[in-house]
């Protein structure tokens, strides 16, 4: 097995807060069914305006107007600016997994975060804790494209079986195990960092 020389970590739901937490509370508080968000964006081709939106094709605005109609036509009354304002609180940092970025670089390993999102977050004080930063809304691609994943590499100087990949959408693992990667899908962050610290043999928290 290839040494793994670097780690790529999404954002939401790993680094941050679950966005699909949020979702989840947004449906239950307005009386849809569980799941009814995710299966109106796959119910579109190639995601619909949600994947628009995610790689910088629709501004705000035509994103709202769009996804609203996508809903409508699909029999749903979603209010979706509320939906955004949700899922943009869970952009909250986990303190540990901060710790553990950090800790990983410190060893040597380079970082990178390769998130799907909609409004640009390298300037923000997040972006230092990382080598590299891939943003779906930037690169005009996203997860689980392939050429994003192949940017995120070229950026590190990595080839993909010497990367481990953590996210917590399957979906999104499944592409970087084809190319290669070592990959684990995030159910909490104490669990996430037992993973690191087994693959890597370092201890990543006192």
């Amino acid at each position: 097995m290839t040494r793994l020389a670097g780690v790529i970590f999404d954002l939401g739901g790993v680094v941050f807060d679950s966005p699909i937490d949020r979702i989840a509370e947004f449906e239950r508080c307005r009386g849809l069914e569980p799941q009814t968000v995710a299966r109106l964006i796959r119910s579109q081709p190639g995601g619909g305006a949600w994947s628009r939106f995610e790689r910088g094709e629709l501004d705000r605005r035509a994103f709202l107007e769009t996804f609203e109609g996508e809903s409508l036509e699909a029999g749903l009354e979603v209010d979706v600016s509320a939906l955004l304002d949700d899922i943009e609180s869970a952009f909250v940092v986990r303190p540990a997994m901060l710790e553990v970025i950090g800790r990983l670089r410190s060893s040597g390993l380079t970082a990178a975060a390769l998130t799907n999102n909609w409004s640009p977050m390298s300037d923000l004080p997040i972006a230092a804790h990382f080598d590299v930063f891939v943003e779906s809304v930037v690169e005009g691609c996203r997860k689980p494209e392939e050429e994003i994943y192949r940017r995120t590499l070229d950026r590190m100087g990595c080839e993909a079986g010497g990367v481990a990949m953590l996210d917590d959408l399957g979906e999104n693992l499944k592409t970087a195990r084809a190319m290669g990667m070592t990959t684990h899908r995030v159910a909490s962050s104490a669990s996430a960092i037992d993973w690191l610290e087994e693959t890597f043999g370092l201890e990543l928290m006192p």
